[in-house]
């Protein structure tokens, strides 16, 4: 049952982290970058159904999960803060908790902690978005319940092991 619970929770949580949502191209898999590549390989977690993003992965004790979305031709004119904000801005209890902006890959990137309730479960979420070659990324780290530090050194992880071919 216990993993049930998770498929369905993941299945749930995909479609928050996917900017597909709001995107107005009728075929997603159009506009997914073709060069991005993520070497991520580490206990405990197992790559899984994407769905309409581009690479996902799934944490089996904690129910982590990790999703990897891109979108080339897109989303250039937005500031990377609005961005992350209309990911998740229509979750019940939407709250950030932080950002921060740094230089990752030689370019701006932002991140946010944030927490929301998806089908009456908390989450806490950790976003960084990233703009390159007229493409447009979220790296998105969800948790339920509780964070770990072992899950945000796995989402350092996969984000440093990210390239661009």
């Amino acid at each position: 049952m216990r993993s049930y619970g998770r498929l369905i929770l993941f299945a749930c949580l995909l479609p928050l982290a996917a900017c597909s949502l709001f995107l107005p191209s009728n075929d997603p898999r159009a506009t997914k970058d073709k060069n991005l590549h993520v070497k991520f390989e580490l206990t405990g977690w197992a790559k899984t159904d994407p769905r309409e993003s581009d690479l996902a992965w799934a944490q089996q004790q904690s129910g982590d999960v990790m999703v990897v979305n891109s979108f080339c031709g897109e989303f250039q004119s937005l500031p990377l803060e609005t961005l992350a904000v209309k990911t998740f801005k229509d979750y019940p209890d939407f709250k950030p908790l932080g950002k921060n902006t740094l230089d990752w890959q030689g370019r701006e990137a932002f991140e946010m902690e944030a927490e929301a309730n998806v089908d009456g479960v908390k989450v806490l979420l950790h976003l960084r978005n990233y703009r390159r070659d007229h493409c447009y990324y979220d790296f998105v780290l969800i948790s339920p319940r509780t964070r770990t530090q072992a899950s945000l050194q796995a989402f350092a992880t996969m984000v440093n092991g990210v390239e661009f071919r």
